[in-house]
């Protein structure tokens, strides 16, 4: 019975332990991916939802369009949304990510006998291995990635990444 009530103590303090922690993680940020797994760039948000002294775990997902006119010369853009779950380790200002995740894609296709167009939607899976740069408590953030994409789950290719992060400073209200 003594134990029960200690379990039940931490879980109702747990909040308050997390939240006093020195998080000095930024948790929300809006990244720009030149390459990576949405293609040849994709705009990206990212929120660090669980933090602890040098380790932090994320999402990230993003969107992104292949092509903005379809065969027809119509605008009709294939889309890509890439979805990571991501971790990391910092070592003062330097930061080695490990991630994986999917990318979902909508592509327009011409149906088989020409007439019409059709959407194909799709998934990849993919990987981030990364180093990142980003000055403790400082907004602004660089990275370079390898993203091994294993596209249609058919098909294995090599490719990177550099991107440019902002990160969202929050106001203390204390």
């Amino acid at each position: 019975m003594l134990a029960s009530k200690k379990i039940f103590f931490f879980f109702l303090l747990l909040p308050f332990i997390l939240k006093s922690q020195n998080n000095t993680f930024l948790k929300h940020s809006i990244i720009i991916d030149i390459g990576g797994i949405g293609g040849y760039g994709s705009l990206n948000y990212e929120r660090i939802f669980f933090s602890q002294k040098d380790f932090f775990l994320s999402g990230k997902t993003g969107v992104s369009f292949y092509r903005f006119k379809d065969f027809e010369r119509k605008i009709n853009p294939d889309l890509l949304f890439p979805i990571n779950i991501q971790g990391g380790l910092r070592y003062k200002s330097h930061h080695a990510i490990l991630g994986i995740g999917q990318t979902i894609s909508s592509i327009v296709k011409a149906s088989n006998n020409f007439n019409s167009k059709t959407r194909r939607n799709s998934m990849s899976a993919n990987l981030t291995i990364a180093y990142r740069f980003q000055k403790k408590g400082k907004p602004y953030s660089v990275q370079i990635s390898y993203n091994p994409l294993f596209e249609h789950y058919t098909r294995f290719r090599n490719w990177g990444s550099l991107n440019f992060g902002y990160s969202f400073v929050e106001k203390n209200n204390s």
